[in-house]
């Protein structure tokens, strides 16, 4: 009896499980469809898009061949040409010019004359200066024998030792003012501007000329702060003048600050230019080439050939007349050429041109092969 209750239970325990069997086994039978429709979907797209690349024509490129070449990583910053020296004359006696011997433009010599004043209150004050130091001298001539003889006191003696002193003191100075009144340029230059005219009269510290020494000039460049290490490292410029037809010169250091001048943390360089022809002149605008560091053997390829994705860079090779897309690294920018530190190998061809048409493993036709990125225009 006991048994045959038993016998009724388990068909009872089984029949629970069953709808949970058959959801499970109707589970694994819609993921394994699932699987094959999607393996199926996969096959019919990768189906579909070898037959369209199939179909698609071969795309026009023009590749580059890697060839190691030297790269400079070098700056290119503005500059302003200033005289090597400017020197502003001023008046250093008061009086009238009475003649100009030089003319704006004029070349001078370090103490030609440029202006002379009006001497005749000077030479009157040498001439009234030069008497009475000559009477005091004949009077301490004559007291000495005296004062040698105790005849006179030390203190009258002594007082008239002090005038003629005195009075040659003031000759110097009269002498000195009368030399000023020529007044002669101290440096070799150009007459820039010329303030003093015939009749004019002057004070002391009027202008009177103003000559500049541009037979070398000063190129003033400002350095970032990134890049102070490397140019005080470099004794050699290219300076470049816009106004020259863009001359190319070469100019040396002559000064790098070593504090900034403004809060922007620019530090003034001045180089040395050579300028015997006189054609570069103060204000024009120049362009200062620093050639940081060198790469004798870099490869570079034009920038727009770079094809960016997710932080990651990309070129395209041809390879057997079919498109590969090749990750790389990029190093230094030197115009519009990128160097490339890795990724690439000399005798590999990137796409340089139709790069933005292609799709990797696609066919190519290549139009024009060149050994470097300035030979794409020609």
């Amino acid at each position: 009896m006991q048994d045959k209750n038993m016998q009724q239970k388990r068909p009872g325990k089984l029949s629970r499980f069953l709808p949970l069997f058959v959801l499970l086994v109707l589970i694994l039978l819609a993921l394994g469809l699932g699987s094959r429709v999607k393996n199926e979907k996969s096959r019919l797209l990768e189906e579909k898009s070898n037959a369209v690349l199939q179909e698609r024509p071969p795309v026009n490129v023009v590749v580059q061949e890697m060839a190691p070449a030297l790269l400079r990583d070098r700056l290119n910053l503005p500059g302003m040409v200033e005289p090597w020296e400017s020197l502003n004359i001023l008046a250093e006696v008061r009086g009238m010019v009475e003649e100009v011997l030089v003319e704006e433009g004029d070349h001078v010599n370090q103490g030609d004359l440029i202006a002379r004043l009006d001497t005749s209150d000077y030479e009157n004050t040498i001439n009234s200066t030069r008497a009475a130091y000559n009477l005091a001298l004949t009077n301490l001539k004559r007291l000495s024998g005296l004062h040698e003889q105790e005849i006179i006191a030390q203190a009258e003696y002594d007082s008239i030792k002090a005038e003629v002193e005195s009075l040659k003191a003031n000759l110097t100075i009269a002498e000195l003012q009368l030399k000023r009144c020529y007044i002669r340029s101290s440096i070799s230059g150009i007459v820039n501007v010329l303030p003093a005219q015939n009749g004019l009269y002057l004070a002391v510290g009027d202008p009177v000329a103003t000559v500049l020494d541009i037979d070398r000039v000063k190129v003033i460049v400002g350095i970032p702060e990134t890049d102070v290490d490397a140019v005080r490292k470099l004794d050699r410029f290219e300076v470049i003048i816009e106004a020259l037809r863009k001359k190319t010169i070469s100019g040396s250091k002559n000064f790098l600050a070593v504090a900034p001048e403004s809060q922007a943390q620019v530090y003034r360089l001045e180089l040395e230019v050579g300028n015997k022809s006189g054609e570069i002149l103060p204000g024009m605008f120049a362009r200062v080439e620093i050639i940081k560091k060198e790469f004798p053997e870099a490869l570079t390829i034009p920038l727009y050939a770079v094809i960016s994705r997710d932080n990651k860079h990309f070129v395209f090779l041809e390879e057997g007349n079919v498109a590969r897309l090749q990750e790389v690294r990029l190093g230094i920018l030197d115009g519009w050429q990128i160097q490339i530190t890795e990724g690439l190998a000399p005798g590999q061809r990137v796409i340089v041109v139709g790069q933005r048409s292609v799709d990797a493993d696609q066919k190519l036709n290549v139009v024009k092969k060149v050994n470097h990125p300035a030979e794409i225009t020609r």
